[in-house]
């Protein structure tokens, strides 16, 4: 962890996870395996596993990531759940539960 990172009340950070300066992982979240670069922010409640979020990208409340790449300024909403394998290009904005890869009906 870089100087400047935090870690919420709540949080877990595992999996030799990786966190930039000045990144923030809010409360309840989870961040397994991943690196964070940067700036970058993760969400109360939100999932990251096996990912990597660019510079100053935010993952918003809820918000799952399993697999996945963020570009550097990217706004991943509330709700979303991005599945292994999607990129999301820097600086794009994803709304509330825009994507969902759930098994859930």
């Amino acid at each position: 962890m870089l100087p400047g990172a935090s870690v919420a009340p709540g949080a877990k950070v595992t999996g030799g996870t990786v966190l930039g300066a000045g990144c923030h992982v809010g409360p309840d979240a989870q961040v397994d395996g991943s690196v964070l670069f940067d700036g970058a922010e993760v969400g109360p409640g939100a999932a990251v596993r096996s990912s990597a979020v660019g510079r100053a990208a935010r993952i918003g409340e809820g918000a799952v990531l399993d697999g996945v790449v963020i570009g550097d300024g990217a706004r991943i909403a509330s709700g979303n759940e991005l599945a292994r394998g999607l990129r999301v290009w820097p600086g794009v904005e994803i709304g509330p539960t825009a994507i969902r890869f759930s098994t859930d009906a």
